[in-house]
C-alpha cells in the first residue's frame, strides 16, 4: 500500500496495456502452428446443396420466425391455465360417464 490508498503494483488507468512477447519461438511442430482448413464433412456438403435451391433463404428465414415466436401460453399465461383447467374438467367429466354408462349396462 503506498501513502495515497493504492497499491503498488496497480496498473494506472494511463499506462497501455503491452503484450509479452516470447524469448524463445514456440517449440510446436508446423502443422500445429499452421493446421490445415477443416475438411468440409458430408453434413456441410448436404446443408450448402440444400441451401443452394431455389426459395431456400426463405424458407429458412420462415424457419427461423416459427422458432422465434411467442406462444399463446407465454402471452397470456393466465388465460391459457383457465381454459386448460375447464378442458381437463369436461374430459374428465365425459370419462366419468363413459364408465358410468359402461357400468349401466350390465
Amino acid at each position: 500500500m503506498t501513502t495515497n490508498g493504492q497499491s503498488a503494483g496497480a496498473r494506472r488507468p494511463a499506462e497501455p496495456v503491452r503484450l509479452r512477447t516470447p524469448d524463445r519461438p514456440p517449440t510446436l511442430p508446423d502443422w500445429m502452428l499452421d493446421p490445415p482448413p477443416p475438411r468440409r464433412t458430408l453434413g456441410v456438403r448436404v446443408a450448402d446443396a440444400m441451401a443452394a435451391l431455389p426459395g431456400a433463404g426463405w424458407l429458412r428465414r420462415r424457419w427461423w420466425a416459427w422458432q422465434r415466436r411467442q406462444r399463446l401460453y407465454q402471452r397470456f399465461p393466465n388465460t391459457v391455465k383457465i381454459l386448460a383447467m375447464l378442458v381437463s374438467f369436461v374430459v374428465i367429466l365425459v370419462m366419468v360417464m363413459f364408465a358410468y354408462g359402461l357400468y349401466s349396462q350390465a
